[in-house]
């Protein structure tokens, strides 16, 4: 249950856009992003402000699985803010430790 809502929720507050991993040959596959209002951590050490974007991909949103999931370095391009590249992939799991989805921070 707790899927389906996270899912539904994802669905409504998100965009198409395309995930993408350099390699021989590049992996690319669909996916749906949700933008994320959740600024923890965007200030660093000393005051120093992190820039970049946070966003939310469901797992079920991954239209062609990526071997061991996403991972630093694979790229988010998407129809507005164009290509970025994720730093930092932090898993979403829920109560059972099943992964949900992926935080993705981008710069």
């Amino acid at each position: 249950m707790l899927k389906q809502a996270f899912n539904a929720v994802t669905k409504l507050h998100g965009r198409d856009a395309s995930l993408k991993r350099l390699g021989t040959p590049d992996l690319t596959t669909d996916c749906r992003i949700t933008p994320s209002n959740y600024f923890r951590n965007n200030e660093g050490p000393s005051s120093t402000v992190i820039k970049g974007r946070e966003f939310i991909v469901p797992i079920d949103s991954i239209t062609t699985p990526f071997p061991g999931y996403l991972k630093r370095g694979d790229r988010i391009i998407d129809p507005i803010f164009g290509t970025m590249t994720i730093i930092e992939v932090i898993e979403m799991c829920d109560l059972g430790g099943a992964i949900l989805g992926f935080r993705l921070r981008c710069e």
